[in-house]
């Protein structure tokens, strides 16, 4: 469980979040049980936390959470979409490029 307990820290760094604001986002009245999750060896989240953190962070997966399988966030996606934004902002790139370089006059075309 204490791969579980990284991988939640993971994702709270990339939110930069503390732990005293994860506890007011889950509407907690005191952080000890987060710091207690964060700072006892071997410790796991209860049932509860883990249904608070889904409840209130729909981008976190929980696949990668519990199995450190696929990617953190759920929005993430294997299917190229970011390859072809990738290319097509290449390809504009060029195109303001080669526009430049035409009203420059140093086109050698």
């Amino acid at each position: 469980m204490r791969d579980l307990v990284l991988r939640l820290k993971m994702y709270l760094d990339y939110k930069n979040l503390g732990i005293i604001d994860l506890s007011v986002i889950l509407g907690y009245n005191s952080p000890q049980k987060l710091y207690r999750l964060f700072n006892t060896e071997n410790a796991s989240p209860s049932c509860q936390i883990i249904e608070d953190i889904a409840d209130k962070f729909h981008d976190i997966n929980l696949n990668w959470l519990f199995s450190g399988r696929g990617h953190m966030l759920t929005n993430m996606q294997d299917d190229g979409g970011f390859k072809d934004k990738y290319y097509k902002c290449l390809e504009e790139k060029e195109q303001l490029y080669l526009q430049l370089l035409r009203e420059s006059g140093l086109d050698t075309k």
